[in-house]
């Protein structure tokens, strides 16, 4: 029986394509180990944090209005307008967002293995204290001595 197709040889079986494909992933596997120990040193190495300088009247300014700020997250706790855990909440956004004017550290994103890296002892200090009731459904703790600490570590700040 005779058949009018010729069979040709297959191209996909060529031994080149072979080659080139195993060339190929040698190359996307040998970048990738390059590119993730390039970037893994870089990421490694402990950035220096800089921190900003402001002026002495500048300091002063900063200091009155997160002063203010804890006296009507007080005020509000004192009246039943917010929670202990909103006032602890409050309280930590306050301290970071002071930290952050005068330092230009942006501590309010940074979690508290981070805030502990910034070598700020008070800050940290303080942070590990609100973590519990700011997160807890219920606490005990007690919001005025944690505003009072807030004050005095944002009373005592120095440039």
């Amino acid at each position: 029986m005779k058949t009018s197709v010729e069979l040709q040889p297959p191209f996909a079986y060529m031994i080149i394509w072979i080659i080139l494909s195993v060339v190929v992933i040698a190359a996307v596997i040998f970048a990738q180990v390059y590119l993730r120990k390039k970037l893994g040193e870089r990421l490694k190495k402990e950035k220096k944090l800089k921190m900003k300088r402001i002026s002495e009247a500048t300091l002063e300014g900063k200091k009155k209005k997160y002063l203010a700020e804890l006296s009507y997250i007080e005020t509000d706790l004192v009246n039943n307008k917010i929670t202990i855990r909103e006032s602890y909440q409050k309280i930590s956004h306050t301290i970071r967002m002071f930290v952050f004017e005068v330092t230009g550290i942006k501590v309010q994103h940074y979690t508290l293995t981070e805030i502990r890296r910034v070598n700020i002892p008070q800050l940290t200090n303080l942070v590990r204290e609100y973590y519990e009731p700011e997160f807890a459904r219920e606490t005990r703790a007690d919001v005025r001595a944690s505003i009072f600490r807030t004050r005095a570590l944002i009373e005592g700040w120095r440039k």
